[in-house]
This record gives structure tokens, C-alpha cells and sequence, in this order.
């Protein structure tokens, strides 16, 4: 592009400003005249206990990004919260040359959809979810999932478990730009020749205490491998923290289960410069980009086949795919103790960057 060519315009619609996002839409940016508009207000994202002051917009836009919240009103409860535009949808269609909608199952981006088809505003979709992680495999909602992306120009994915969910939904091949989901893996990468130093192994849990992360069946089984002199950090909150604290008293293991609380993004280096293995159990996760972030500062990984990032880092080195049930935990968590000599360098997930997913942004929009 000349120094004078007119960037294209081009609108994001997402639910919230995920810190994780921000050094994609910073790469974005460069090469478009980039708006990215947040369903979720501010005020609700500080007003639930989990998520943290780096979730809204106005850190967002310390990243000179143009990023601001919509006028909506919302509906559901927990994690499934879905969003009303009270604002336009015309007048936002009107405003670029290309959408790139996020969050197809609220209302907003319906009309939105709607709205820039009848302006002829190339519509591009972001689609994460898996077989796996997917909650509707009939019915009303699932052939409402089909239709809209059915219906994009074209869809972009993170990894090959979503690409596989969407040809499943009928979207074909060709209209499909499959990406490396990213994060910042340099910024983790600085920790990555820190070693913890300690008798025991260190395994680490970083995520929502909620049932489909199963850090219940995670305590389990640190209960069954874990050595005397092992440890076991949990880092996060939600709705099962009395509970597990409860759990790790009545497996005999209270001393070496620590509870860390939520360790904030800018924090999570260091955090887990001080462990060894992370451990993704998830009955359901759509990707769990902590894995990424554990890689790329030399942990091993075991990892949950039901996560999307399992299939797309099952061959690197220092991870353990496993199933979630407890008795093969055990046996990965064992494995990757078993097997640990020092923290991994120049780890092949460091390629992965942000820089490079937004590349297959960039060529959904010319696709």
C-alpha cells in the first residue's frame, strides 16, 4: 500500500476488550483504519468480580486504539450474556467498508449483519467455538449458528478444531481463512530461561473456578500424582472456590494446594515463571490461550482434549494431551513431571504471533 492509498475502513464488533486481543488489533491497525466496538460496557465489566480493569475499553485505548463501547442492552445471565443494539446499526454500517463481527449470537450482530449486506459492506466472521465446545449440536439455535455464518463473505477461525465445527456447519472450504490463535508470546517469552527453585514439581491451574474448567477433577488428581514435596497453585476465582477450597481438605493435600486468588494479565509472566507444568482441564474450552501463554515461557503443558488449542499444539514439545477424566490427568500430570529438566527455550509457539494471526484478518478482507 502507497504511503497515500486510503486505508480501508474497517469495524470489529466484540463483546468486551480481552487484553489477549489487544496486540492483534495493534498489528490490525497498521494496515487499516481500524474502529473496534465492545457490546459490554465498561460498568458491567467492573461490576463483575471476574474480570478486571484490563478488560474494558478505556485500557484498551491506552494502546492507541480506536475502541469504544456501544449503546446496548443485555439479556441472560452468566456466562451467556447476549446484546441488543439501542444505538443505529445503519449508521455503523455506514461508517466502514468491512465488518468483522465476533459474537454472532447476540441480536446486535444480526442487525448488523442485515445492515451491512443491504449497504454492501463486506461482511467478515470470527468464529472459535469447536464440536467440542459447542452447546447446540440441533435445533433452533443451531441452525440459527449455521445460517449466519453460512451467510459471511468469509469467516476466520484460530485453529483447525474451529475450521472443522464450521465446515460441519455447511460453510465451504474457500470461504474459510484459518488462523494461529495469538497472544503476546514475547512478552512471555522473557520469563522463559527463569527456573523456580524447589524440591518438588510445581503444577499450576490459571482460569475461572467455575464446573466446565473441572479444577475439581484437577485436585483429584494432583491428590493421586503428586509427591509430597509437589505443589499446587490455583489462580483465579468464581463461583467454586468454597467449594474447592473445601475439596483440597478432604483429599489430604490442603498444605500444598495453594489458592492464589486472580493474578492480573500484566502479572502472569512472573506468575508463571515460578512453576512448572500448567494444567488446562476444561470439560469445555473454546481454545485456553493460557496454553499459548505457558509455552512461550518455557512451562510444559498438560492440556484437556475437549480445549481448541489441543489439536493445534498436540505435537510441540512439553505438552501432554489428555482426556479430562482424573485417571488420565494422572497419568499426563506424572508424565510431564516425570519427564521435566529445565524450562523449554525458543519454543516453536513463539512463531505464533500476534502479528501473524492478523494477517489472516487481513486476508479475509481482500479474500
Amino acid at each position: 500500500m502507497s504511503p497515500r492509498a486510503k486505508k480501508q475502513r474497517v469495524l470489529w464488533i466484540t463483546n468486551n476488550a480481552a487484553p489477549y486481543r489487544v496486540p492483534v488489533w495493534t498489528a490490525l491497525a497498521e494496515h487499516t483504519d481500524l474502529q473496534i466496538r465492545l457490546l459490554q460496557p465498561d460498568a458491567q465489566i467492573r461490576s463483575e468480580s471476574r474480570r478486571s480493569e484490563e478488560w474494558t475499553a478505556a485500557r484498551a485505548r491506552s494502546s492507541g486504539l480506536d475502541i469504544a463501547s456501544l449503546r446496548t442492552c443485555r439479556f441472560g445471565r452468566g456466562e451467556r450474556l447476549y446484546y441488543a443494539l439501542t444505538e443505529s446499526a445503519d449508521e455503523l454500517a455506514r461508517s466502514c467498508d468491512a465488518i468483522l463481527l465476533g459474537a454472532w449470537e447476540s441480536p446486535a450482530c444480526w442487525h448488523l449483519s442485515l445492515a451491512a449486506r443491504s449497504r454492501g459492506v463486506r461482511r467478515v466472521g470470527f468464529y472459535e467455538s469447536t464440536r467440542m465446545s459447542q452447546r447446540h449440536q440441533s435445533g433452533p439455535v443451531a441452525r440459527a449458528r449455521s445460517r449466519f455464518f453460512r451467510s459471511m463473505d468469509v469467516v476466520v477461525v484460530p485453529g483447525t478444531a474451529a475450521a472443522d465445527a464450521l465446515l460441519d456447519l455447511g460453510v465451504r472450504r474457500e470461504r474459510i481463512v484459518e488462523g494461529f490463535n495469538a497472544v503476546d508470546v514475547e512478552r512471555f517469552a522473557t520469563v522463559a530461561s527463569l527456573a523456580p527453585v524447589t524440591e518438588g514439581h510445581r503444577f499450576v491451574y490459571v482460569g475461572q473456578l467455575i464446573p466446565r474448567k473441572n479444577v475439581a477433577g484437577l485436585i483429584h488428581a494432583f491428590a493421586r500424582c503428586g509427591a509430597p514435596e509437589d505443589t499446587l497453585d490455583i489462580a483465579g476465582d468464581g463461583e467454586e472456590l468454597a467449594e474447592l477450597r473445601s475439596l483440597a481438605k478432604e483429599v489430604g493435600r490442603a498444605e500444598s494446594i495453594n489458592f492464589a486468588g486472580k493474578v492480573a494479565y500484566n502479572d502472569l509472566p512472573d506468575f508463571l515463571s515460578i512453576q512448572h507444568t500448567l494444567v488446562l482441564p476444561s470439560h469445555e474450552e473454546v481454545w485456553g490461550l493460557v496454553v499459548n501463554e505457558a509455552l512461550a515461557a518455557g512451562r510444559h503443558v498438560v492440556v484437556s482434549d475437549r480445549a481448541g488449542v489441543a489439536p493445534s499444539v498436540r505435537s510441540m514439545q512439553g505438552v501432554f494431551v489428555s482426556s479430562p477424566s482424573v485417571k488420565d490427568l494422572v497419568v499426563a500430570m506424572a508424565s510431564s513431571r516425570d519427564s521435566w529438566l529445565a524450562p523449554m527455550s525458543a519454543h516453536e509457539i513463539l512463531q505464533f504471533t500476534p502479528r501473524r494471526f492478523s494477517e489472516a484478518f487481513l486476508e479475509a478482507l481482500v479474500k
